[in-house]
């Protein structure tokens, strides 16, 4: 077990993770459209935060949840470091290793021949994506089978607004870039509105800031943006779950727009500037986000032998969890987490109650720190992979190839999620993508922009 004074040098580690990571995005060498820095940064959230809050010598947790069922400090400080581990091999895959993989492989799938854009796409695809939130969403809650095809017509509608923010920046047309990326921030606001969850707006958000900081000139502007917007997400996190209770009574009860519109309005007009001192603020960030105690509770329990490795158990099922429930009814494997928390945890939830297992204590509890840095270090350089294929595309014209990288690797970025649910979600964003293209005949021309 790792004691809490001892924080210091993996939290660097992890910095410099980040650092690289994000100089790699911006070389010219290897063109990125984002997707390794916003997993890292996804990742960062559940275990940074946590790791960081519990290295302030003022922060001793005295809420009554966290004192009764949350994890000790010693247990944060270890699933803390435990996650480093991955955050370690993936820097590594995705950073040194994807680059060597394709240049000594050299695949066929990344020459590209420069095409004119489907100029029309991105406004058909924002369509598409409202009615998969609109319609299928609603439907797939409760008819078994359309999770994940929902999710998948969800990113579409991201993609989309990554596609508009990029033509209009080729094009030169500040305006429109400006109206994508205002409403690419409004996001984290539509989902309270209309779900009464931040989360998935928030990733929504982050993926499309993501996209445009590849691409985006001066750099400087890019950084002082990045700092802003960490400020704000983390303001408006403790402003929103401030008043959650009372924003989900509302919009859970199908109150009608204008109540949730007011109390929306009430719950911002009194804005709370995030404080790292306010020992409200970092309570509300250790119960919610911190997703290092599971882990570290996880070694501790397996540690004392009071369960074993899974030794590849969750991973075989992820690897079946692609295929169709309508073609395999009997499949064992379930979408979620299911009680893999408690199994290698011994902590018991409320009925009803969600926790994700996340990849760290996944890879972990199959084979120990060992698979949490190979874990990593192999999905750090798929989605690297993925990743610069994505970029080749779009960077000649074409959309339609770019899509059919880009939507499975935003399936790829649950780092809360099981394996199930990632290769879930990636699979079918993969079958989505591939029928709207089957059913498209854009047909492919000379290039106009300068590449």
């Amino acid at each position: 077990m790792v004691d809490r004074s001892d924080l210091g040098p993996w939290l660097v580690l992890w910095g410099v993770v980040c650092a690289i990571t994000v100089a790699v995005q911006w070389s010219r060498r290897t063109p990125s459209m984002g997707l390794p820095l916003a997993y890292l940064l996804s990742l960062s959230m559940i275990h940074l935060l946590g790791g960081l809050i519990y290295a302030l010598p003022w922060y001793e947790p005295q809420g009554a949840y966290l004192l009764q069922a949350g994890a000790s400090a010693t247990q944060v400080a270890t699933g803390f470091v435990t996650s480093a581990y991955g955050v370690l091999g993936f820097g590594l895959g995705s950073t040194f290793l994807a680059p060597w993989v394709v240049r000594v492989v050299k695949p066929g799938w990344l020459r590209e021949i420069p095409q004119r854009p489907a100029l029309k796409l991105p406004t058909r695809l924002l369509q598409i994506g409202l009615f998969f939130f609109l319609v299928v969403t609603p439907l797939a809650r409760v008819i078994p089978g359309l999770q994940a095809i929902s999710t998948a017509g969800v990113y579409i509608f991201v993609a989309a607004i990554c596609l508009s923010c990029w033509q209009a920046w080729q094009q030169r047309d500040g305006k429109q870039f400006i109206l994508w990326l205002a409403m690419a921030c409004s996001l984290p606001l539509v989902t309270i509105a209309t779900i009464g969850f931040i989360s998935y707006g928030t990733a929504a958000t982050l993926v499309v800031l993501i996209f445009v900081s590849s691409f985006y000139r001066p750099r400087w502007q890019a950084i002082i943006a990045a700092c802003l917007v960490v400020v704000l997400g983390l303001s408006i996190y403790v402003t929103y779950m401030r008043d959650r209770g009372e924003i989900r009574r509302i919009v859970w009860g199908g109150e009608g727009s204008s109540s949730r519109y007011e109390i929306i309005l009430a719950t911002f007009r009194n804005f709370e500037t995030i404080d790292l001192r306010n020992q409200d603020h970092l309570e509300l960030i250790d119960t919610r986000i911190n997703q290092n105690g599971i882990v570290g509770q996880a070694v501790e329990y397996i540690g004392s032998q009071r369960a074993t490795f899974a030794e590849g158990k969750t991973i075989v099922a992820a690897m079946v969890a692609p295929i169709p429930r309508l073609l395999w009814p009997g499949k064992p494997v379930m979408a979620g987490s299911g009680n893999l928390v408690t199994d290698y945890t011994g902590q018991s939830f409320a009925e009803g109650t969600s926790v994700g297992v996340g990849q760290v204590l996944e890879f972990y509890l199959n084979f120990g720190h060992g698979g949490v840095f190979l874990g990593f270090l192999t999905l750090g350089m798929v989605l690297r992979v993925v990743d610069m294929v994505a970029a080749y595309k779009l960077v000649c014209g074409n959309y339609w190839g770019f899509l059919v990288w880009f939507l499975p690797g935003l399936g790829m970025i649950q780092p809360g999620g099981s394996l199930v649910e990632v290769v879930g979600s990636t699979a079918a964003a993969a079958v989505l993508i591939w029928g709207l293209r089957f059913f498209s005949t854009a047909p492919r021309q000379p290039n106009v922009y300068q590449i």
